[in-house]
């Protein structure tokens, strides 16, 4: 029995788990491994944040795709992978033996990029550690005013401050650390001005700045100074989380398994929309959404 090994429980694989749910792979046996129990969808966070949706709205249960697809699902995290003895290292001290392995991690932030960032910042990712802690963030905002520094003037950066001040009010405070320049550097300037604009008439503070350190009740910045914070919240580039990040031998192909069968999009003249929970039906609650997705690819 050949071992596939589906590492994280990301967009892609939600494909393959739909796939292999219709066309099953003979002789294979196929585990699903994942920290968490469901897949956040990352573009519905801010309007999560906003109090637009609910998590459950935003989210797509892991358990009954992998039912359906017939995959043993595993809840944890993977800590080493080693392609010479095709092998992956869990957080828990098991080992996992592989013939095919699937990345679909997710990214992560550096927690060491920031002074203090790790005793003291609230990561955006892992979008589902993000998603609870901000539960307990908004019910400590509902009995005080908060300063709330978000770290970070990128597309999601600008989308976390304007949905923090929707839903937080005006009783609290929030600033946005760009960086150095504008919000939105990569975008053109009439974008960045309209931005500038949209943060303005929301009183979010911009401060086109680096953040030099974090501490329990201040932002340090580059220029030296200090701003009043209760909640720093990091929207950092994402960078490949460790068991990825450098691994010890170098990537081989190996062996190819299944012979000449390869996850090729069906030929149609509109390439498939992603799996996210705004293309599934919700009225029947998360485990049907799971199931009335946009079409898969498939293995051929």
């Amino acid at each position: 029995m050949k071992q596939l090994l589906l590492l994280g429980g990301g967009h892609a694989h939600l494909q393959v788990l739909r796939a292999l749910a219709t066309e099953p792979l003979p002789g294979a046996e196929v585990t699903l491994v994942t920290p968490y129990p469901r897949l956040t969808y990352s573009g519905m966070v801010p309007g999560f944040v906003a109090g637009h949706y609910t998590l459950d709205q935003c989210s797509v249960p892991l358990a009954p795709m992998a039912e359906r697809a017939g995959a043993r699902l595993l809840q944890a995290a993977a800590s080493a992978i080693d392609t010479a003895s095709r092998t992956v290292t869990l957080a828990d001290g098991r080992t996992l033996p592989y013939d095919v392995l699937s990345l679909d991690t997710g990214a992560t932030i550096d927690r060491e990029a920031i002074a203090g960032a790790r005793e003291h910042g609230l990561f955006v990712r892992p979008i589902e550690a993000f998603t609870a802690l901000w539960e307990r963030m908004r019910e400590l905002a509902e009995s005080r005013a908060l300063c709330v520094v978000v770290v970070g003037g990128g597309a999601a950066g600008v989308e976390l401050a304007l949905a923090m001040h929707h839903r937080l009010g005006e009783r609290s405070r929030i600033s946005l650390v760009t960086g150095g320049g504008p919000p939105v550097p990569s975008h053109p300037p009439a974008v960045q001005e309209r931005v500038i604009r949209a943060l303005k008439r929301r009183n979010v503070t911009i401060l086109e700045d680096v953040c030099a350190e974090i501490t329990a009740e201040h932002v340090v910045l580059g220029r030296g100074t200090r701003v009043a914070c209760e909640a720093a919240v990091l929207a950092l580039p994402a960078v490949a989380p460790a068991c990825c990040a450098t691994p010890a031998r170098r990537w081989t192909s190996g062996a190819s398994w299944p012979p000449a069968r390869r996850c090729r999009a069906p030929r149609t003249r509109r390439s498939s929309p992603p799996v996210t929970p705004q293309r599934c039906s919700m009225r029947r609650g998360p485990e049907a959404a799971s199931t009335r997705c946009a079409p898969a690819r498939r293995w051929r």
